[in-house]
C-alpha cells in the first residue's frame, strides 16, 4: 500500500491502498469493497488498458457479466 498515490479508479487521494497484481493497479477502500463481486461497468476502460499495457489477457466474465477483482491467467499464458 502506497498512501501518497491516487486510486487508479477514482482518482482519490485516500491512504489505504489495495494492490491488485494482475491488473497491476493500486485502488483505494472504497473501490475494492465494491467490487467484491466483480469491477463495475464503469471500471471496464481503465482495467481494460491496464491488462492491454501489460500484454494480459481480459478475463472472463463472472456469472454477473462483471470482471472478476481476482484473475489468474491460463497456465500456458506467460507473464
Amino acid at each position: 500500500m502506497q498512501p501518497t498515490t491516487a486510486c487508479t479508479l477514482c482518482n482519490s487521494p485516500g491512504e489505504k491502498r489495495h494492490d491488485v497484481p494482475i491488473y497491476r493497479l493500486l485502488v483505494c477502500d472504497l473501490c475494492w469493497q465494491q467490487a467484491l463481486n466483480g469491477w463495475p461497468k464503469e471500471a471496464e476502460p481503465i482495467l481494460f488498458a491496464a491488462l492491454a499495457k501489460a500484454g494480459l489477457l481480459i478475463p472472463d466474465r463472472n456469472d454477473r457479466g462483471l470482471l472478476p477483482r481476482q484473475y489468474v491467467p491460463p497456465k500456458d499464458y506467460a507473464l
